[in-house]
């Protein structure tokens, strides 16, 4: 409990007391149910990024078919260019393809879904030369890309089309498990220079045809800088589970270096840095130690030295995430709950009553 509710608390009278709690309770019962839509959405972003990663990897045969390979994920995430979630790039056209996945979109936001990307792209075309040093490749185009459900991309193409933006949409077709490009137009060399229709034949006629998704959404990319905390949390527990499995029983425990590599593999296609990989490292065990799925076996000032085990059993899946939304539900509720009473009862002060 924050100080501040503590205090305002304190001070009320029964009634307001029970006025407070309401809506408190109420407040805290709302943010889990959002907290535990965001990362069912995450999960369901992952999948359909995983969809379209495991299509272009190196040697496989899209990438052989269309000379595109992903080169990056989360390509300008540490710019906080956050809407774009690979990187394509052809080495024999030198043309780059940035692809913004989205699973939920309601149609009152279809119009600030393509504003948000049109941002980005401008962002993104901005610092080619870091993309480019990042990268290694020199870049003679970048195209830009929204994937999603068939049936969102139809209402996306209406605002692509009436906002004159510069972006081809894609199509996830779930049954057959097919990704295509949508034609927002008849005419395709206005499409490729409005920058709905890619520049390159090949691509765009095989992409037109539609690629079958074999591999499904199958975890090869298991999570993102981006990724909500939890899927982060969720998905070294699954790892640490394991290598603590491997250890003799008395030494079950595991220390900063553990996660940190874990982090480095999750992340190798990426572009964070050393130093950046420390930061988001120290961030995760912060959390993970904050909210009790680690617990300090050796408590030292450096967390490099600190030596951990997990709290929870490997099949507790469904208690970790009833303990995470509780706690974080409860931490965010606060504010919220004071806002509404103070609406509610007119008080304006900590000191008023």
């Amino acid at each position: 409990m924050t100080e501040d509710f503590a205090h305002l608390r304190d001070t009320l009278g029964a009634e307001e007391k029970k006025t407070l709690d309401e809506i408190y309770q109420k407040k805290v019962s709302e943010t889990e149910e959002r907290l535990r839509e965001e990362i069912k959405r995450d999960n369901e972003h992952l999948e359909l990024v995983n969809l379209c990663y495991n299509l272009f990897t190196k040697t496989t045969e899209t990438n052989k078919t269309t000379g595109y390979k992903v080169v990056l994920v989360d390509p300008l995430c540490t710019l906080e260019i956050k809407n774009f979630d690979l990187m394509l790039y052809n080495e024999n056209n030198q043309i780059a393809v940035l692809i913004d996945a989205k699973t939920s979109i309601s149609e009152r936001g279809i119009g600030n879904t393509i504003d948000e990307t049109v941002k980005a792209a401008n962002e993104a075309l901005s610092n080619r030369e870091t993309l480019e040093n990042i990268t290694g490749c020199k870049m003679n185009k970048i195209e830009f890309v929204i994937l999603s459900y068939a049936y969102y991309v139809d209402y996306l193409k209406k605002a692509v089309i009436s906002k004159n933006a510069s972006i081809c949409l894609w199509a996830y077709h779930v049954p057959p498990g097919l990704i295509q490009v949508l034609k927002t137009g008849e005419e395709i060399l206005l499409e490729r220079a409005a920058g709905r229709m890619h520049e390159d034949e090949n691509m765009r006629q095989i992409l037109l045809k539609g690629i079958s998704t074999k591999m499904g959404a199958l975890r090869s990319l298991p999570i993102m800088p981006t990724s909500h905390m939890f899927t982060k949390l969720e998905f070294l527990a699954q790892q640490l589970f394991a290598f603590l499995d491997r250890k003799p029983r008395d030494k079950r425990w595991f220390g900063y270096s553990e996660v940190y590599n874990l982090c480095k593999q999750a992340f190798s296609a990426t572009e964070l840095d050393d130093a950046q990989l420390e930061k988001e490292t120290r961030k995760i065990i912060d959390s993970a130690i904050e909210f009790g799925l680690f617990r300090i076996i050796k408590e030292e000032k450096e967390m490099s030295q600190m030596e951990f085990d997990i709290s929870y059993s490997r099949r507790d899946y469904e208690r970790i995430l009833k303990d995470y939304l509780e706690k974080r539900a409860k931490e965010k509720a606060f504010n919220a709950a004071m806002e509404e009473f103070r609406q509610k009862t007119g008080v304006k002060k900590l000191n008023d009553f």
